[in-house]
């Protein structure tokens, strides 16, 4: 079982391209919080992962408890949590940052919306995106740090090394070549972004939900042996041992013992090692995965709840109601009602 696959496939993350901006100097932009911004594109929940890659010209990102961050044409910078961060022309403009959607229509449009403003200076351009999640349990996003910034260019800067990290107070950098399919999917968005062909849109959605994926991997393959967190659990050969069972029979009666006979380790090792590194136990987290697939099973398939309670480890419909109640507040009927994806719009009927 690949657990990083399972799990993007059962929290649906799901990316989109939505502004083009293009400013000229001085400017600056605060952003706006994750729930104003899914009202404003009408998504099912505020957990929102926040991406800006740079086309053309300089720019700056700054968010509290990092140092600004200055990007260069066809750098880019993920915000995994969508903290609230200010863009602006440079390191210290003088002007005041007017909110994001002083730049955004009053309601959001199909496709990309075109955005422009500014001073009298030299233009930046940034194509901004963002990546949803509609289910609150994403052990992935939470375990990502504030921001992650992707610089590509064959120089390397002080203070990263050989695998082209740096951890400093700018947050974790990756370093890519132009030439690296990492470098050169960043520069077929751009090129994507800029393109009126039909199909950009979603070409622009998949290709955002590979970049993240990789920017992931790439992510997770760098963690030192200190760091804790999903990710780094997933790397553990004990706990990532018990996290793949997990995964892969989720519906199975799991103990502690028997996760930790099959990683060869004492309970007591698994379920403290367990702890550390993901902040829950290891039936607190089957639990609430149990509930996440439950979750994609209502939205996805009109199977009885009779069926769904078994196929996620339940002895009985009505231990299934129970634990879903008590995890979502309200009962699985109630909540698959409340969920259920609105029919197709008709074409050519106003």
């Amino acid at each position: 079982m690949d657990v990083l696959s399972d799990t993007l496939r059962v929290v649906r993350l799901t990316g989109a391209v939505f502004l083009n901006m293009r400013m000229t100097s001085p400017w600056a932009a605060a952003s706006e919080p994750p729930d104003l911004l899914a009202a404003y594109f009408r998504l099912p929940s505020d957990c929102l992962a926040l991406f800006h890659i740079l086309v053309e010209g300089r720019g700056c990102i700054a968010m509290s408890g990092y140092a600004p961050v200055m990007l260069e044409p066809g750098d880019a910078i993920l915000l995994p949590h969508s903290s609230p961060h200010t863009m602006s022309s440079d390191l210290h403009v003088r002007v005041t940052p007017v909110p994001m959607r002083a730049v955004l229509p009053s309601q959001a449009p199909e496709g990309i919306i075109e955005a422009q403003g500014g001073g009298p200076g030299a233009p930046s351009q940034f194509i901004c995106g963002y990546l949803h999640c509609d289910q609150r349990f994403n052990p992935l996003l939470g375990a990502l740090p504030p921001l992650i910034v992707v610089r590509v260019g064959s120089a390397r800067p002080t203070g990263v090394d050989a695998t082209g990290v740096a951890r400093d107070s700018a947050g974790p950098i990756l370093i890519v070549a132009p030439e690296d399919w990492l470098g050169m999917t960043l520069r077929h968005m751009t090129e994507e972004s800029l393109d009126g062909r039909p199909g950009r849109a979603d070409m622009l959605a998949r290709l955002s939900e590979i970049l993240f994926a990789e920017m992931v991997r790439r992510y997770m393959n760098n963690l030192s042996p200190a760091d804790h967190g999903w990710l780094a659990g997933v790397r553990d050969p004990i706990v990532g041992q018990a996290l793949r069972l997990i995964h892969e029979q989720p519906e199975q009666p799991w103990t502690v013992a028997e996760l930790a006979d099959a990683a060869s380790v004492a309970r007591s090792t698994l379920a403290q090692r367990f702890s550390t590194l993901i902040g829950e136990t290891p039936m607190r987290y089957l639990a609430t995965w149990r509930i996440q697939i439950a979750k994609r099973l209502l939205c996805e398939t009109d199977a009885r709840l009779a069926v769904i309670a078994e196929r996620v480890g339940y002895e009985s419909e009505a231990a299934f109601n129970r634990a879903f109640r008590r995890h979502v507040g309200y009962p699985p009927a109630t909540w698959r009602a409340a969920n259920e994806p609105p029919p197709p719009r008709a074409h050519g009927v106003s």
